[in-house]
C-alpha cells in the first residue's frame, strides 16, 4: 500500500496505534561508560586531589536513546593555588 493511497482517516488511526504502541527500551550495552573506578583513577592522576567522589548510574533511556550518567567532583590538592571551579562535560 503506497502512502499517498492512505486517506486522512487511515493515517489519524496509524498515528494513534503507534501512540499505544509499548516498545521495548534498547539496552545499555552499546554504551562504553568508563565506571567509576576509572573515574576516580583519571581525576586522581589528573588533579591530585585531598577528596573525591564518583558516581556511575546504570543505563536508562530517553526519547528510544540509551545513555549513562557518569560524574566526578574533586575538592583541593596539591597543585591549587585559586578557588576555580572546571567543568567538562562529554557527550
Amino acid at each position: 500500500m503506497a502512502v499517498k493511497s492512505l486517506t486522512s482517516q487511515q493515517l489519524v488511526r496509524i498515528h494513534q496505534l503507534f501512540r499505544q504502541a509499548k516498545f521495548d527500551d534498547p539496552s545499555g550495552h552499546c554504551l562504553s561508560p568508563a565506571g567509576e573506578y576509572n573515574l576516580r583513577l583519571g581525576i586522581i592522576k589528573e588533579l591530585h586531589p585531598d577528596m573525591v567522589a564518583t558516581y556511575s548510574g546504570s543505563a536508562q533511556v530517553f526519547e528510544g536513546h540509551p545513555f549513562i550518567v557518569e560524574a566526578g567532583v574533586s575538592v583541593g590538592g596539591k597543585d591549587v593555588k585559586q578557588v576555580k571551579f572546571r567543568f567538562q562535560q562529554y557527550l
